[in-house]
């Protein structure tokens, strides 16, 4: 009701009981089969035009369609995702308090706003084109003829949202705000496509209108182009000419009689667009009749791969609504302003652009979420760690795709401009019951956005990206300070700029240098302990000269140990306590960890192995590396030095330079002397953790190695899949007789719960709690750690010290009935937990106790 603008709207609030997400006859119809079920909702995910449009044969083309535009433009969604992903409590507008209550209630609120207005703008048979973040692109195809017609039909339902959806306060105190523009004329559809992935972005003079008039008008507002103007019937309109030429129609005094009387017998006979208008689904359902299984095939290509994978495996979309830590990339590829009108030629720009940027995403492992072409350039959306591709190093993976993806365009003449953060966002579905879209809403990426425009030409990045990318701090140059909206002034961005200087250690990705130690006692992993003290018992005995073990074929003076496990199963914090064993026995122990985007980079194992054993990182040049070297060799081993120059970028000359056969051999039996003196001088330990990612030359070196060091050598790894097997040179050490294998299994219930209180350093856990561990994490350490950080973060769980918990127990509980639900989903083989809030279920539980 625009005249109570108190209410606030909110998924337990009354007042939205009508919500399209909240009646069961918006939701997608009961097919007599999964595959009819999965096709509805395909369809939701694509508009209109696109469903219209089918096969035509045509994989990359331009098409143009005369009609109405409207431009969206709600504000206050980025606020609202920062307020639900906040763990203090915050007054309703009331005076009352509320529980942050997480993911749920998000979606809860967004949704019901959004489909409101994307059910008013069906009903007015408009088709909703893209979701850009929180606006809509909607367009109503029409032609010539019809435009008056279509006009004052357009205005009207934009007046109407304006009425009923602006200036709505939700119940944790953001106001949601909208402004629309308008525009009539020809759109230019460019669509571009491969054989797995299809877009397109709409351009032209009209979609620049369009972007015009939302930029023009303010919130609560309506402003149209001159065109359309001149197109409506004006007298039914107030309005005001902006300086632009532009006309805004006030929505409070701009309703004619006419109007006004059509809405005051529509709200007084409750004939609304929420009662006896005709159901959107009615009108994009009926395209299932006409769908092939090629078209079917079609429109899956147009749909997010999320929301297919989640379709396929018949679960329900609402479950892939979160808010997850991901790193977001804007990039804009800069359009030649030579020949606009050349539509053939902009369109084969595109779609070389999207060939490259899809290889790098492919290999990097990010997804293309959006296309946009709402200004004068072309705008991809890319986001890292997305569900099933979620990694630890999605800041270095995008980092590197960006400076992959600049190389790759230089060649090409391609320019553009790219921004890039990191941080945490609500990732779901966005929109309504019958037409929404997998979305992603939140301030890094309006930041993204901004560092990409505001900086064009570059890679720009937030701070939080450059510290999280172990990448060379060389390559991060602070850029001056432009002030943008919503951005604190005391922000620092950089551009990253790779200094291609031929001395540098490493060209990009710095591996870790050791294993963090959290300083607990690590749980449930007493057996492999013992094997793991049993195989370093070895290494300490006197050398035996035939060496440690023998296998099927020749010997090996090493001892191998193979540690295999999924995500999550806690590999990283067993080699921490080995590691942390093996230095109380005064044994050497030296750490490296393979990476994703070196796993092509030839010997950078070895070379993460011999930076940590001779500390180069501390060594400020190329001399200075050299001179470590050449004070550990012994006389008759420094003519070999200059084997290593490329390695480990020292600059030691060498009078004749051999063969490129006999290079290798010389450079294979110059590294096994450093080890060898190396493990002679002091008993040593070599840790390589993720070894799924070490790179083909490093495998045959560290064989070598094995056969010639006397160590005790640590791999750990995840199972490698059925479709990507190990290379041949890591299965001759990895499945050879001589290594002893562990395989991480799931930890016993009581361990869970042990784990649970280490983890937050508690002496005790409520009884709900320790039930759930037991019964339901399937033994998975980071199930454990996710659930109670979770739980901690939004306060269904409270710390206390003993002497709180007898201050508690005289004054009665601190801590409220919290309801919450949980979500067990299976990803990268590894379990993960969601908690969220608010669905029927009302745990009581006390406070936590940590002794003093």
């Amino acid at each position: 009701n625009p005249k109570d603008k108190n209410k606030s709207l909110g998924p337990l609030d009354e007042s939205i009981e009508d919500s399209p997400w909240s009646q069961n006859r918006w939701r997608p119809p009961a097919w007599e089969s999964s595959e009819r079920r999965t096709l509805a909702e395909v369809l939701t995910q694509v508009p209109n035009y696109i469903i219209d449009k089918g096969d035509d044969g045509c994989r990359e083309v331009v098409s143009y369609v005369d009609g109405v535009v409207m431009f969206t433009d709600l504000s206050g969604f980025t606020a609202l995702c920062e307020k639900y992903a906040e763990s203090d409590e915050k007054p309703h507008t009331n005076g009352e308090k509320i529980n942050s209550r997480g993911v749920d209630a998000l979606t809860a609120s967004l949704n019901d706003y959004l489909g409101r207005i994307v059910q008013d703008l069906m009903c007015a048979n408009g088709d909703i084109l893209k979701f850009a973040g929180d606006a809509i692109l909607t367009l109503w195809q029409c032609d010539e003829s019809q435009f008056p017609a279509t006009i004052d039909k357009v205005v009207t339902a934009a007046i109407n949202i304006q009425c009923k959806m602006d200036n709505y306060m939700t119940e944790v105190g953001v106001n949601l705000r909208v402004k629309i523009g308008i525009a009539v004329g020809c759109v230019i559809f460019y669509h571009i496509a491969n054989d797995y992935e299809r877009h397109f972005g709409e351009a032209g003079q009209t979609i620049e209108e369009v972007n015009i008039a939302q930029s023009s008008a303010s919130s609560g507002t309506v402003v149209i182009t001159p065109k359309a103007w001149d197109l409506l019937e004006q007298k039914l309109f107030s309005y005001n000419i902006l300086e632009n030429g532009y006309v805004e129609i006030n929505r409070r005094s701009s309703l004619s009689k006419t109007l006004q009387t059509f809405m005051e017998t529509r709200d007084a006979t409750k004939t609304d667009i929420y009662n006896n208008a005709p159901e959107p689904e009615c009108l994009r359902l009926t395209q299932l009749s006409k769908v092939s299984e090629k078209d079917e095939a079609i429109y899956r290509m147009y749909t997010n791969q999320n929301v297919i994978s989640k379709l396929d495996a018949c679960a329900e979309l609402r479950w892939l609504s979160e808010i997850r830590t991901v790193t977001v990339m804007f990039l804009e590829v800069h359009l030649s302003d030579n020949n606009p009108d050349n539509h053939v030629d902009i369109l084969n720009t595109i779609q070389l652009a999207f060939t490259i940027i899809y290889d790098q995403m492919t290999r990097m492992l990010g997804t293309i979420n959006k296309l946009y072409m709402f200004d004068k350039g072309c705008t991809f959306l890319i986001i890292f760690g997305m569900p099933g591709k979620k990694h630890e190093d999605e800041p270095t993976r995008a980092l590197k795709a960006a400076d992959n993806i600049m190389k790759d365009f230089h060649t090409k003449n391609l320019e553009a401009s790219i921004g890039i953060t990191t941080g945490r966002a609500f990732c779901g579905i966005i929109g309504h019951p019958q037409r929404h879209e997998y979305g992603v809403i939140g301030k890094s990426v309006n930041l993204a956005a901004r560092l990409m425009s505001n900086y064009p030409k570059r890679i720009a990045c937030d701070d939080t990206t450059r510290t999280l990318s172990n990448l060379d701090p060389q390559d991060f140059l602070k850029l001056a300070y432009i002030k943008m909206k919503g951005v604190p002034s005391n922000n620092v961005h950089y551009e990253y700029k790779i200094d291609r200087r031929k001395d540098r250690l490493f060209s990009t990705f710095i591996p870790p240098q050791q294993i963090e130690d959290d300083g607990g006692k690590i749980i449930g992993r007493v057996e492999e302990m013992k094997i793991f003290e049993q195989e370093l018992a070895k290494l300490l005995e006197p050398e035996i000269d035939d060496g440690i073990q023998s296998s099927s074929t020749e010997q090996v003076k090493s001892i191998v140990m193979k540690i295999e496990s999924a995500t999550g199963m806690g590999k990283t914090r067993l080699l921490q306590e080995m590691k942390n064993v093996a230095e109380k026995k005064k044994v050497r122990v030296i750490f490296a960890a393979a990476g994703a985007v070196e796993h092509a980079t030839p010997h950078f194992a070895i070379k993460a192995l011999l930076v940590q054993m001779f500390r180069l990182m501390e060594c400020c040049s190329a001399t200075d590396r050299a001179d470590v070297i050449i004070k550990f060799v012994e006389e008759d081993m420094i003519k070999e030095i200059y084997l290593l120059n490329e390695l480990l970028k020292i600059h030691v000359g060498y009078v004749k330079r051999a063969r490129e056969k006999d290079k290798k051999k010389k450079l294979t039996n110059m590294i096994c002397y450093l080890f060898e003196k190396a493990a002679k001088e002091q008993r040593t330990m070599i840790i390589l953790d993720d070894a799924q990612w070490i790179d083909k030359d490093s495998w045959i070196m560290l064989y070598e190695i094995i056969k010639r060091c006397r160590a005790l050598i640590v791999c750990s790894t995840r199972p490698f899949p059925a479709a990507q097997p190990p290379m041949e040179e890591a299965k001759r050490i990895l499945n050879a007789p001589f290594t002893k294998d562990i395989h991480l299994s799931s930890l016993k219930p009581d361990d869970m719960v042990m784990l649970a209180c280490q983890l937050i350093k508690v002496t005790r856990l409520p009884i709900q709690l320790i039930n759930i561990l037991r019964t339901r994490s399937h033994g998975v350490p980071l199930y454990a750690e996710q659930l109670v950080s979770t739980m901690l973060q939004f306060k269904v769980l409270q710390v206390h010290t003993e002497k709180q918990r007898h201050d508690i127990n005289r004054t009665g509980p601190l801590v409220t009935d919290t309801g919450w639900t949980m979500l067990f989903t299976r990803e990268s083989s590894s379990w993960m937990v969601e908690v969220t809030g608010w669905s029927g279920c009302v745990l009581k539980f006390p406070a936590l106790c940590r002794a003093e």
